[in-house]
């Protein structure tokens, strides 16, 4: 039987819930507990508006002192037959959340999107600093400029409950 991904997007070649195939296949080979895209994008889920909208920055989300792997976001559309919100990743990187976070709202052109939304998960350094790589080769991130050598779309895919 043969499965046809429909695109929902028709800027996007991607389907949603569809994601990650390629990440996946390399995290298989090579950790030995591989993580799933899927995972590490929708984690735990924040945003912040554009500075130009908000002087607040990153606050009250309650990220302390924890670090680890993070994304940032943009809603890109809704599909109403799966209700869910396509997001597109900007950026992806690795370290404290809140001061990078912070950085990030102070000094990252977003007056286009103007709401930023950011997932993380916690990991340890060198497991952040793997995977941050393996995105980096394998996807774009519009607003990583270092070491960005992938040529795909990033995108998730997320619930109204998740972006409220």
């Amino acid at each position: 039987m043969t499965v046809e991904i429909v695109s929902c997007f028709p800027d996007c070649p991607c389907s949603c819930g569809d994601m990650g195939h390629e990440f996946d296949r390399v995290a298989q080979q090579e950790l030995r507990v591989p993580l799933k895209l899927r995972d590490l994008c929708s984690q735990k889920v924040g945003w912040y508006s554009e500075r130009s909208l908000d002087s607040s920055g990153v606050t009250g989300w309650g990220l302390g002192k924890r670090s680890g792997l993070y994304f940032l976001w943009y809603k890109n559309g809704y599909c109403d037959r799966h209700d869910l919100f396509h997001m597109r990743a900007l950026y992806v990187g690795k370290g404290a959340f809140s001061a990078r976070l912070r950085n990030h709202w102070a000094s990252k052109d977003t007056s286009e999107q103007l709401l930023i939304y950011f997932t993380y998960v916690e990991l340890p350094n060198r497991i952040a600093k793997y995977v941050e790589q393996l995105l980096l080769d394998i996807y774009k991130f519009p607003l990583n400029s270092a070491e960005n050598r992938g040529t795909a779309n990033l995108c998730a895919y997320l619930a109204q409950r998740d972006v409220d």
